[in-house]
């Protein structure tokens, strides 16, 4: 049993990780950095770790949601959608392979609030880079 704890603590010390390293890839680049995100959404970066990168969108705090969007605002088209154009070099071409199989499957859904699209853009892109591939 304690190597099953130690083996579950590390993958979710790993998924954390990774998590915070894709947030930072996001928002490296951009006009607005993570500080100034979680300031201007009175948050806290333990606020935003604790959140697992599985919870569904509607049990995420609005506030959550809305940092991810301030994150990667620069890669927005004029739609409010993901512009693989924006997002330029970055990344592998695995990246941007998960991006756009990600834009395939957000850009259509019609009932999301304003801060859901980026929060689930990045969560799909972040099971994406667990896997190699999005889950439908």
């Amino acid at each position: 049993l304690v190597g099953k704890q130690i083996f579950a603590m590390k993958v979710v010390c790993s998924i954390a990780v990774l998590w915070i390293c894709l947030i930072t890839m996001w928002q490296s680049a951009g006009r607005v950095n993570a500080e100034g995100c979680l300031k201007h959404h009175n948050l806290s970066s333990a606020q935003v770790q604790a959140v697992a990168p599985s919870t569904p969108v509607a049990d995420v705090p609005v506030a959550v949601k809305c940092y991810s969007r301030c994150l990667i605002q620069d890669y927005f088209g004029d739609d409010g959608k993901i512009d693989l154009q924006k997002v330029g070099k970055r990344g592998s071409q695995e990246d941007h392979v998960i991006l756009s199989q990600c834009k395939q499957q957000f850009d259509g859904v019609t009932n999301l609030d304003t801060c859901d699209y980026p929060y689930l853009i990045l969560q799909c892109y972040f099971k994406g880079k667990q896997s190699g591939t999005i889950a439908s």
